[in-house]
């Protein structure tokens, strides 16, 4: 995401245009999406650096990213947002919401009489702090302690007997713990066994070991639906034939055809008139959207389809707007909106695409096949979604994009998915 204030030209100091802005999910024990962390870069020209000192975030900052986040995750659900001693000491969090920002300060926060003081005040006032990249053997983690409702625990690179250590040394504190940076499964059950209480990390975003299970008819039937979107020779009968054997899709289209979107003086109660009216192109991406929505319903679920419909229409818009050789708007949105298909399906992605009637260049990039030019797509969200925007400014250089203009459709995209998103919760 990106926000769309002017930069200074005067001073250097950090505004709202000079920065871009990733969420990424912390869930729970039951995989249900807990709160979104917000991921700042600093951007000026076409340089992106991470923002090592969090004091540079002025209260106007954070108070822009808390709305920009908020367009794409709603008034509800809790946002964390990382702040620095100042922002602390100076209340300029008093700008956030107490109910839904928690505040995330470095592990090695200098715990001065001011900060505690500060931080005292603000947790009667109702805020909340989670302490990042916790240490137990860092100076002044009691006092962080002190203060905090949650501490993270950075669990990559760390060997399963320090992580337990680690885990150990906080059981007569009364606050929760969150696994970071988990980025498999097997990390992601050894850190539930031992009592984490969150999670943040790609696991989720990779399907678990299915090895002898059968996927449920109901996917099975959501698969094929996909698998007649995904063919180009499909024609709109076709597609209409497929979606009135299934009531509820058919209610859900006609729903989103009567929707204010529309502005249609009369009810369309015709399924054929409905997809007549959208148009071939239009109806496969809506179908599309919602039938990688109904395959998990769960807060994991829910977080992936979201990642995929906004990767995809991220890579759609960037088609529209630069030329990318021979890669078509409609190519990389089929790409983009299958990235993460393995994982609501419970499969191996070569098992997904080997019955789909994809273009082969799509199936090498679906499997991240190295020698294929498109796979660098599929990369370049991965980067986007980690919040590391010095790989995604090289993928996005090797294609001649500025990364402004990826960062301006970044966040267009991510409005556009989350309106997306609404009417097929409202039309469920």
């Amino acid at each position: 995401m990106r926000s769309e204030y002017q930069p200074s030209e005067v001073d250097g100091t950090l505004r709202a245009k000079d920065f871009v802005m990733a969420c990424q999910p912390i869930f729970s024990r039951d995989l249900d999406v807990f709160a979104y962390e917000l991921l700042f870069r600093r951007c000026i020209g076409d340089e992106c650096a991470v923002i090592s000192d969090y004091d540079d975030a002025t209260s106007q900052i954070i108070a822009d990213g808390f709305t920009l986040a908020s367009q794409r995750l709603g008034k509800n659900g809790k946002v964390t947002i990382n702040v620095g001693c100042d922002n602390i000491v100076s209340r300029n969090v008093l700008a956030l919401p107490s109910d839904r920002a928690l505040l995330e300060i470095p592990g090695d926060t200098q715990t001065t009489g001011d900060f505690l003081g500060a931080a005292k005040e603000l947790r009667k006032a109702g805020y909340q702090f989670l302490v990042d990249n916790y240490d137990p053997d860092s100076p002044g983690a009691c006092e962080l302690l002190a203060v905090a409702d949650y501490v993270k625990v950075p669990v990559n690179g760390l060997d399963g007997k320090r992580v337990a250590q680690v885990k150990r040394s906080l059981s007569g504190w009364n606050g929760k713990t969150v696994a970071a940076r988990v980025e498999n499964w097997e990390a992601y059950a050894g850190c539930k066994y031992l009592g984490f209480d969150f999670f943040q990390g790609f696991f989720f975003a990779y399907p678990k070991d299915l090895v002898g299970k059968k996927i449920s008819s109901f996917k099975t039937a959501r698969l094929k639906l996909l698998q007649l979107l995904s063919d180009e020779e499909a024609s709109l009968s076709e597609i209409v034939n497929v979606i009135s054997a299934d009531q509820a899709l058919s209610i859900r289209l006609l729903n989103f055809v009567n929707s204010v979107a529309f502005s249609l003086e009369n009810r369309v109660d015709s399924l054929k008139r409905a997809a007549s009216l959208v148009g071939l192109n239009t109806l496969k991406k809506w179908a599309m959207s919602a039938a990688l929505s109904d395959l998990d319903s769960s807060g994991k679920g829910v977080e992936l389809s979201f990642m995929a419909m906004h990767g995809a229409t991220f890579l759609g818009l960037l088609a529209e707007k630069h030329t990318l050789g021979d890669c078509s708007a409609e190519t990389l949105y089929l790409l983009g909106l299958l990235n993460n298909v393995d994982a609501l399906m419970g499969m191996k992605m070569k098992e997904v695409v080997d019955g789909m009637p994809l273009l082969a260049v799509v199936k090498k990039a679906l499997v991240r096949d190295p020698q294929e030019p498109l796979t660098r797509f599929l990369q370049l969200l991965d980067a986007i979604g980690r919040g590391d925007w010095n790989q995604a400014q090289t993928l996005l250089r090797a294609v001649g994009i500025p990364l402004s203009m990826a960062a301006t459709l970044y966040l267009q995209a991510g409005r556009d998915v989350g309106e997306l998103m609404a009417s097929l919760t409202k039309t469920n």
